[in-house]
């Protein structure tokens, strides 16, 4: 099999296969992460009016470090959402997106991030999950960073649950990446299709030679 006739079938199978219930996968960029061009964002917690859309139970928001929390290393280094023991901040975006990412700081094991999709299925991951040691350390990069969630295809995420264990889970700077437009997609999947039929007409080619 060629290497064109391999991608075609690998980008076929893109476009092919049923979406699963709910699914994302997550990059770290540790310490002082960047905001894409293509993110817009949606809570720096520095806008009380904007805040009062987070709900939930124990959570503040706070500037500097004190026993409800300690000031991210990664993110403005001003007022930031801390979710203390036994909490949960909730926050639902306006519209579906397709990806998004965050400023995390001094992750502890028992920290706990949960995606919520459009369709009601969640995706859950600990501070384990996140980062290789998670011991809460407030100004290392490996307990510190941005993270960079993106959906699945064919998922779209409506929302976003912090929730802690134990005293605080920090977040900052949280900025969203549109869904793809339809019309985007429509092209993707055309030109996917479209080689697909070359490779089909190169194969039937190849066989009629060797025939």
């Amino acid at each position: 099999m060629s290497r064109l006739h391999r991608a075609a079938v690998a980008l076929a199978a893109l476009t092919t296969l049923p979406a699963a219930a709910g699914a994302a996968t997550f990059v770290f960029e540790p310490g002082a992460g960047s905001i894409l061009p293509t993110e817009t964002v949606m809570f720096d917690f520095n806008d009380p009016a904007r805040d009062a859309l987070v709900t939930g139970t124990r959570f503040r928001f706070l500037t500097g470090t004190s026993g409800d929390g300690a000031l991210p290393a990664a993110g403005d280094r001003s007022r930031y959402l801390s979710v203390l023991a036994g909490g949960e901040a909730r926050i639902a975006f306006a519209a579906p997106v397709f990806g998004f990412s965050v400023d995390l700081g001094s992750l502890d094991s028992y920290n706990l991030l949960t995606l919520n999709f459009v369709g009601g299925a969640t995706q859950s991951f600990t501070g384990g999950q996140l980062v290789a040691l998670p011991d809460g350390n407030q100004s290392a990069a490996r307990t510190n960073g941005r993270f960079r969630f993106t959906a699945d295809p064919g998922q779209q995420i409506a929302g976003v649950t912090f929730g802690s264990g134990g005293n605080s889970f920090e977040i900052d700077r949280l900025a969203a990446a549109p869904v793809p437009e339809p019309a985007l997609w429509a092209m993707m999947v055309g030109g996917f299709g479209l080689l697909g039929a070359i490779v089909r007409r190169r194969g039937r080619a190849r066989q009629h030679r060797l025939a």
